[in-house]
């Protein structure tokens, strides 16, 4: 998706929540006092989120109308899910006041240092207090929480879910390819040697192994089905600068288009990661523009560039199965 949309998408967000709440007062019809009150007010000019926990911290910042993952370099945010948790926090009522007992601030998760469960999220630019949020209630909806420094414990009716790590943030949607648009796929090794090619039939939509090699036959009819429609819904993990030297000995998949783009999609792994790169050539000239592949590519020319894809290991053997897995064992010769 291109920046103008996350722009758009991103004020669209914003407003709908902030019309849907504007009217709400500090306390909901039962006359329970709301979580944040002025959130809703001070949305508009909402640029910057803080998070962390246990193990991690993360800092979510609007610049140029986009949101972005500081700790993952700028990297837009899926906005979705921040959306989701703004609509939570600004809806959320305390619906009970718990234990104000320091010492069982650690059973609910909300206490404040290194070693809690829970998590803190904070405002930076609107002046509210930070929220810690801790666990879930097992026997009703609701999740506990306090505010700022009072040792004062809540149960505020939504169930608030925030996580501090900056990967879980990122918008992880690279390619949204369906499946008629994709003609062939070719696979070459990290020489640059072809190693198979997958052929959609123009006319029945069927796969075929474009060199199956003599005697041997397909191990069932779809076997070919997930290494061709990989791009499908191809999804990252993490992100991480582009470094050159990485990309030694990968291999690669070329996917070819019915609108006349070639999507060449490089992989490597490098000790337990496992990395992609996406390039975009129209005509065999490689593209700085995706004009209509919008619909397709959900990440920007300059995303391309400037980073490396994590992806998961199931993706991963997805886009580097070899031959022998979509053929038929050969048959042990008797002795």
């Amino acid at each position: 998706m291109n920046l103008l949309k996350l722009a758009g998408l991103t004020a669209i967000g914003l407003m709908v929540i902030a019309l849907f709440m504007e009217e709400r007062s500090a306390f909901d019809h039962d006359g329970h006092q709301r979580l944040f009150p002025k959130l809703v007010e001070h949305l508009a000019r909402l640029d910057r989120v803080q998070m962390s926990g246990r193990d991690h911290s993360v800092e979510l910042i609007r610049r140029d109308e986009v949101w972005r993952v500081v700790e993952r370099y700028d990297y837009p945010v899926d906005f979705k899910r921040l959306s989701s948790l703004l609509d939570k926090l600004s809806q959320a009522v305390l619906t009970e006041r718990k234990t104000a007992r320091v010492e069982q601030h650690d059973v609910l998760a909300v206490a404040v240092g290194p070693g809690s469960a829970g998590h803190r999220i904070f405002f930076p630019e609107l002046g509210l207090e930070p929220l810690i949020v801790g666990k879930t209630a097992t026997l009703r909806s609701g999740t506990f929480v306090r505010l700022g420094a009072d040792a004062q414990v809540w149960l505020a009716d939504q169930n608030i879910e925030i996580t501090a790590d900056p990967a879980l943030w990122l918008d992880t949607q690279i390619l949204s390819v369906p499946e008629p648009e994709i003609v062939s796929m070719t696979a070459f090794d990290d020489q640059g040697e072809a190693l198979f090619e997958i052929n959609r039939n123009a006319t029945s939509g069927d796969l075929s192994l474009g060199n199956l090699p003599e005697g041997r036959a397909l191990r069932y009819s779809t076997v070919l089905g997930p290494n061709f429609t990989a791009i499908g819904e191809l999804q990252l993990v993490d992100v991480a600068p582009h470094l050159p030297e990485r990309w030694e000995g990968a291999a690669s998949r070329v996917y070819r288009l019915r609108a006349g783009h070639t999507l060449t999609l490089k992989t490597v792994a490098v000790e337990k990661d496992f990395w992609m790169k996406v390039q975009l050539s129209e005509d065999g000239v490689l593209a700085d523009s995706v004009d209509r592949m919008d619909a397709f590519m959900k990440i920007t020319e300059a995303q391309r560039r400037a980073f490396d894809f994590k992806i998961s290991q199931r993706t991963y053997g997805d886009l580097t199965a070899g031959l022998e897995q979509f053929l038929k064992p050969l048959e042990e010769p008797i002795s």
